[in-house]
């Protein structure tokens, strides 16, 4: 009796595990962690951090932002399945030890939850979330199998994710245009560098990406370019916001993206570490704008 207990609760805490690994929490947390400082640092107009805490509406927003952002990478997980099992097949088969029934029922349990909260943060945020929760599933279902508007779509979705906060503090500066595009651009340099590492599932699979259908090469130059032209929205950014602070944070991804441009067609392991390294910089860089 007690093996078949503690057998049963191994199993349970294995599927709880392959549910988190599912919805990708390292990055909703990363999200979440930008959405806070965003609002801290970038949008508060309160006097003191205390005041600013008891905010309840953008808890409520990044509580939704969390949730939908785990419907999302649950309907692209089951999408994206027979192609995972090629690229990834550890973690795949050990995310299949929740049935596929499960993740939908699961997937509209999430965007359920995330929409009601966002009703009781605003109208208008749940109107946002309406349309982000389309465009998430849109993604999967569709846009994922169109050439370069699959990794465009990608990169402007987790881009959106942080819009909900200045949707309802009515604040798009020039800085902070400034600062998501170059972070844009990086993240769809970061799409394509996964195009090129997943290229054997998409071929397998007739998934049409850049690397498939242009190769490896072009994929790895047009890599380049973006983060090109990201380096350029970081200088225009210094620019229009001369301060110490954010040379030194503008520096530091100035390094990071030369590098990751030597390494390109050198190191995958590395590039794919310095890629998590730059978006983490990113995130801290929103405290000085």
């Amino acid at each position: 009796m007690k093996t078949n207990h503690f057998q049963k609760r191994n199993s349970f805490s294995l599927k709880v595990l392959a549910l988190l690994s599912t919805i990708r929490w390292k990055n909703i947390l990363f999200i979440g962690l930008a959405q806070y400082l965003s609002f801290l640092f970038a949008f508060n107009k309160r006097t003191t951090l205390a005041t600013s805490i008891l905010e309840i509406k953008v808890h409520l927003i990044i509580l939704s932002t969390a949730f939908i952002l785990a419907a999302g990478y649950i309907i692209n997980n089951f999408y994206d399945l027979e192609k995972d099992l090629i690229n990834r097949p550890f973690r795949t088969r050990f995310q299949n030890l929740i049935s596929n029934g499960f993740k939908l029922k699961f997937y509209f349990l999430l965007n359920f939850i995330g929409l009601s909260i966002a009703y009781l943060a605003s109208w208008r945020i749940f109107t946002f979330f309406i349309f982000y929760t389309f465009l998430l599933w849109l993604y999967s279902h569709k846009m994922s199998k169109i050439v370069f508007i699959r990794e465009l779509t990608a990169s402007f979705l987790t881009v959106l994710g942080f819009f909900s906060l200045a949707l309802y503090f009515k604040i798009i500066n020039v800085s902070f245009i400034l600062y998501g595009t170059s972070l844009f651009f990086t993240l769809f340099a970061r799409e394509l560098y996964k195009d090129i590492i997943w290229i054997k599932g998409d071929i397998i699979q007739g998934y049409q990406s850049v690397a498939s259908t242009k190769g490896i090469h072009f994929s790895s130059q047009v890599f380049q370019i973006l983060l090109l032209s990201s380096c350029t929205f970081d200088i225009i950014l210094y620019t229009y916001l001369p301060r110490n602070a954010i040379f030194w944070i503008i520096l530091i991804l100035g390094i990071l993206k030369l590098i990751l441009l030597l390494l390109i067609n050198r190191d995958r392991k590395s590039i794919h570490r310095l890629l998590q390294l730059l978006i983490l910089i990113y995130i801290l860089g929103i405290i000085w704008l």
